[in-house]
């Protein structure tokens, strides 16, 4: 069983591959045309008390965005917000428009928020509720609830298919997933999983969710028939999911290093033995970067499934974010957040975060 703190870590984890999938937008789409308006490429970074902007170009830091404690963090698809949980007496969730990097109002619609994701349009926030045993949905446009979503006991997980048509909670307090319908925010049935289920992530294509919980296995959910499918076991625990573009494999690391997962037989490859966590893939599918627990970075070829030469950050690693144009990866840590040249592998100057960093999201072109 997870501890509280566990259960956050493993849902933000398998989230980090969740923004870049769901803000995907073909050319001259009304989500194109709002990626396009983000005129410098920023990264966003939980640090204490709570959020760091940084432009991509200067590689500087800027002042910090209060938000109170924060654990969990949302980029929409379109670029222009950054959502954070926060504390104002009572848990909040903070707006930050990442154009002018302003705090908007925060607003409190949940009693215990476990977890955050933003539909592919970007008009409506989820907030898992592990109290209240729900997904609320929340107006962007606005910050007002527009729904709320009966999910089985203490959900800590939420993802929206990058279709928009349907959303998960995992429910771990019953070990189940109750999916619900993005355009009326109601639910369906709910199905049932062999483990206390914690995060889900969805492949590019929207066809399978993977669902990640207190088991050595992900449980492959398709998403047209709701219907579990024979768990894949991992032999171990884990930590985060990453998709190739073309959904055709998912990576999935744990406390043995990384899982290559053939999603149409959904069959596991040869383990990649390396210091595995927080896991990100590169626009063009070619380089998996795994985020160690030594201190460094190791790429991996997506066509060899060989590692590389690991890239040393030092410090305690903690998530990785890749630039829309897939030149320069973000590693956070006890540190601050290092940049690393994905051509030539190099690591660039430390950029100092005091207290140091944790999740990063980074908006698109």
């Amino acid at each position: 069983m997870y501890s509280r703190s566990t259960k956050f870590r493993l849902a933000a984890a398998a989230a980090l591959a969740l923004p870049a999938l769901a803000g995907a937008a073909s050319p001259g789409s009304a989500a194109a045309a709002q990626v396009r308006q983000v005129s410098v490429v920023k990264a966003f970074v939980l640090a204490d008390g709570g959020v760091v902007p940084i432009n991509t170009v200067t590689k500087k830091a800027g002042k910090v965005i209060p938000t109170g404690g924060s654990f969990l963090m949302v980029l929409t698809p379109n670029g222009k917000k950054v959502y954070v949980n926060g504390f104002n007496g009572d848990p909040v969730v903070v707006p930050i428009t990442t154009a002018t990097n302003k705090p908007g109002t925060p607003f409190n619609v949940a009693r215990n928020p476990a977890a955050l994701a933003v539909t592919p349009d970007s008009k409506t926030l989820y907030i898992a509720d592990q109290d209240w045993d729900a997904v609320i949905a929340v107006s962007t446009a606005t910050s007002k609830q527009v729904g709320q979503i009966p999910t089985g006991e203490a959900p800590v997980g939420v993802s929206v298919t990058p279709n928009g048509k349907t959303g998960y909670a995992a429910d771990f307090g019953d070990d189940t997933v109750t999916p619900f319908t993005v355009a009326t925010n109601t639910a369906g049935s709910k199905i049932p999983i062999s483990f206390d289920p914690v995060s889900i992530a969805v492949t590019p294509d929207s066809k399978t969710a993977y669902v990640a919980g207190d088991a050595a296995a992900v449980t492959p959910i398709r998403t047209a028939t709701s219907k579990p499918l024979t768990p894949v076991n991992l032999g171990a625990i884990p930590t985060a999911i990453a998709f190739t573009p073309d959904s055709k494999t998912a990576y999935v690391t744990s406390s043995l290093g990384v899982t290559p997962v053939n999603t149409t037989t959904n069959k596991p490859g040869k383990l990649i033995k390396v210091s595995a966590g927080a896991i990100a893939i590169t626009p063009n599918g070619k380089t998996l970067y795994v985020v160690g627990s030594s201190g460094a970075v190791t790429p991996i070829s997506t066509a060899t499934n060989k590692p590389g030469k690991p890239i040393s950050i030092g410090g305690s690693l903690s998530s990785i974010a890749i630039t829309p144009d897939g030149k320069t990866a973000y590693v956070t840590s006890s540190l601050g957040v290092t940049p690393i040249n994905t051509t030539t592998s190099k690591p660039g100057k430390l950029i100092k975060i005091s207290g140091g960093a944790g999740l990063i999201v980074i908006t698109p072109n």
